[in-house]
């Protein structure tokens, strides 16, 4: 997950306010984001010239997957459980 920070600079003569895919932005304040809930926003606002945006890096923490277990992931987890030592 990547996380960003979006500041809206308000063309002269224009509304303070703007909404962008269910962000609300204010002039100068700045908004955090995550790539997780905001990840087609933050790729919008990187080319728009009325915003400031800096993206950070990838942190490496994934959501956990939901639904059930793949076929792979239930191999992997026996495959797993039958290597382990037995504690006695």
């Amino acid at each position: 997950m990547r996380k960003a920070k979006a500041t809206y600079n308000a063309p002269e003569g224009d509304n303070k306010v703007v909404e962008m895919g269910g962000v609300t932005f204010f002039h100068g304040q700045e908004v955090e984001l995550n790539s997780d809930d905001h990840g087609h926003l933050m790729g919008k606002l990187e080319n728009n010239p009325h915003f400031d945006i800096d993206v950070g890096e990838d942190d490496g923490v994934k959501k956990p997957k939901r639904g059930r277990p793949s076929n792979a992931e239930k191999a992997a987890k026996a495959e797993a459980e039958a290597s382990a030592d037995p504690v006695v």
